[in-house]
C-alpha cells in the first residue's frame, strides 16, 4: 500500500510540473546580426563582411539564456530574404568569441550579370535563427569610380568640413559616398567611422561635415563610395588636427648667432626694440636663451617635433625664466641637440622650435663660436 501511494505522489508530481512548463525547452529567440558589407565584386564572385553583434541575448520571459552559437555565417541568392531553407549557405565557425566580431569570406562561383541577395545568420542553441539585414550586388565587369580626397576645413572644435573628389563614376552605380575617417588606423575604412554626402553621385567636388570629433586628436580620413560592385576608397588619405589654428610662419630653419635678438613670430634676427622674443646668449653672458618682452619659453625635451601638436604647446607651463644653454657645464644644459622647446611669442602666437645644431661656448676674446641652428613653426592666433 505504501508503494503505491509513493508511485502516485511520484505521478502527480511529474504531472504538475510538466503541466506548469517547468521543463520546458529554453525559447528559441534569434542572435542578434548585423548588415552584411558587400567590399568587392567581380564576374563569378564577391567578398563580404558580415558581424554577429550579439552572441547570446537574454530570454526575459524565463529569466534563461538563449544560449552558445551552434553556427553562423551568410545565406544568398537571387531573390530576396534568403533562408537558410531558400538560399546557399556559407558557415563560417561555430566559435563563440566575444561580441561585437567580424568575419570576411569570398563566395563564388557566381553567374555573370546576376543580382544576388545576402545577409548573415547565425543560430543558437535554444534553436533560434536570426538574420541580417539584407545587402544586394550584381555580378559584372566593373570599371569603378575614381575618388581623391581634398581640403579640410575645421568648422568647430569638434567638427570639420572635407571636400571628396570624385574625378570618374566608371559603370557601377554609387549608391553612397562620403569620407571615412579613424583616429588610430592610417587607412580608414567604413568599418571604422564615416560620414555620407547628401544628393546624387556626380563628377565634382563635395564637401563632407565630420562631426563629434575631439580637438587636439589627429585623424585620418580618406574617399568611400559604396557601388553595386563593392566599396571602394580613394588612394590618398589627409590628416588633420582639429584646434588646431593656421599656421603663421611654417617650418623654418635659420642659425642664432651669439648675441642677437630673434623674433619668433617670422622666424628671424630683429633689430627694432620691443619686437624681439627672445636673445641668444647675450655679449658675456651665460649661453642660453633669455626670454624678452612677455614670451614665455618651456622646455619639451626630445620628443618629435612634427608630432607636438597645437594643444601640447597651450599646455606647457611656460615661462619667462632663463633657459641654459651651455655645452660647457653639461649638467645645467638644458638645448641639447634633439631638444623641442615651445613658445608663446610677445604677440601672443604659439609655436614651436628644435635645437638642429648647437656650437660650442664661446671663448672670451674668440672670433666665433657660440651660434645654435634651429627649426621653428609658428602658429596664428586664434
Amino acid at each position: 500500500m505504501q508503494k503505491s501511494i509513493t508511485f502516485l505522489l511520484i505521478a502527480a508530481t511529474s504531472l504538475l510540473l510538466t503541466s506548469c512548463g517547468m521543463f520546458t525547452a529554453v525559447d528559441p529567440l534569434t542572435p542578434a546580426v548585423s548588415e552584411v558589407s558587400v567590399v568587392q565584386v567581380w564576374t563569378s564572385g564577391a567578398v563580404v563582411r558580415g558581424k554577429i553583434d550579439n552572441l547570446d541575448p537574454k530570454n526575459d520571459r524565463q529569466e534563461k539564456k538563449s544560449g552558445k552559437i551552434l553556427e553562423y555565417g551568410f545565406v544568398w541568392a537571387t531573390q530576396n530574404q534568403p533562408t537558410l531553407e531558400a538560399g546557399t549557405v556559407l558557415k563560417v565557425g561555430e566559435d563563440n568569441p566575444p561580441t561585437p566580431f567580424e568575419f570576411e569570406r569570398e563566395i563564388s562561383p557566381l553567374t555573370v550579370l546576376t543580382t544576388y541577395y545576402i545577409r548573415t545568420y547565425a543560430r543558437n542553441e535554444g534553436g533560434g535563427v536570426g538574420y541580417g539585414p539584407v545587402a544586394t550586388f550584381k555580378t559584372d565587369d566593373y570599371v569603378f569610380a575614381e575618388l581623391s580626397v581634398g581640403k579640410v576645413t575645421t568648422t568647430s572644435k569638434a567638427s570639420a568640413d572635407v571636400v571628396v573628389n570624385i574625378l570618374s563614376l566608371g559603370n557601377a552605380e554609387i549608391s553612397s559616398f562620403g569620407v571615412c575617417y579613424s583616429s588610430t588606423n592610417k587607412e580608414p575604412t567604413t568599418k571604422d567611422s564615416k560620414a555620407t554626402a547628401t544628393g546624387k553621385a556626380a563628377k565634382g567636388s563635395f564637401t563632407v561635415n565630420v562631426s563629434g570629433l575631439a580637438p587636439g586628436i589627429t585623424y585620418f580620413a580618406r574617399a568611400f563610395a559604396t557601388t553595386l560592385g563593392g566599396i571602394i576608397y580613394s588612394d590618398a588619405t589627409t590628416a588633420f588636427t582639429l584646434g588646431e589654428p593656421a599656421v603663421f610662419t611654417p617650418k623654418k630653419s635659420f642659425t642664432m648667432s651669439y648675441s642677437n635678438p630673434y623674433d619668433l613670430d617670422a622666424g628671424e634676427l630683429v633689430s627694432q626694440n620691443g619686437a624681439d622674443d627672445m636673445w641668444w646668449y647675450p655679449y658675456n653672458d651665460k649661453p642660453g636663451i633669455y626670454p624678452k618682452n612677455g614670451a614665455r619659453f618651456a622646455v619639451l625635451g626630445k620628443v618629435n617635433f612634427d608630432q607636438v601638436k597645437y594643444a601640447d604647446l597651450t599646455s606647457a607651463n611656460l615661462s619667462t625664466n632663463f633657459i641654459n644653454g651651455s655645452y660647457t657645464d653639461t649638467k645645467a644644459n638644458q638645448l641639447e641637440n634633439g631638444t623641442v622647446v615651445a613658445f608663446i611669442t610677445n604677440q601672443g602666437r604659439y609655436g614651436k622650435m628644435i635645437v638642429d645644431a648647437h656650437g660650442e661656448d664661446r671663448k672670451p676674446g674668440a672670433a666665433n663660436g657660440g651660434d645654435m641652428q634651429v627649426t621653428i613653426l609658428t602658429y596664428d592666433k586664434q
